[in-house]
């Protein structure tokens, strides 16, 4: 089961691309304010192991989203690099 804040990363990273952000908008962004309270939340009951199974498939998700868009801004600045030379 796939709780609302992970459905709500998944449709903010995608309307985030969706209007064509530059290079230096895409790397100056961030996962929106109340997402990163849920992380924080979240990580926090992991750490005294009272997650529970939704919580945790929910933190998954979340890292996954921005494991995404670490890998986006990695190739971004691999492809500035890359051009400068």
């Amino acid at each position: 089961m796939i709780d609302a804040p992970v459905r709500a990363i998944n449709d903010v990273i995608a309307d985030f691309l969706a209007c064509k952000p530059s290079d230096e908008e895409v790397l100056s962004y961030f996962m929106p304010l109340n997402l990163q309270d849920r992380v924080h939340f979240l990580l926090n009951l992991n750490g005294e192991d009272e997650l529970t199974a939704i919580e945790a498939e929910e933190l998954d998700e979340l890292a996954r989203a921005d494991d995404f868009v670490s890998l986006l801004k990695a190739k971004i600045k691999r492809r500035q690099r890359l051009s400068a030379l």
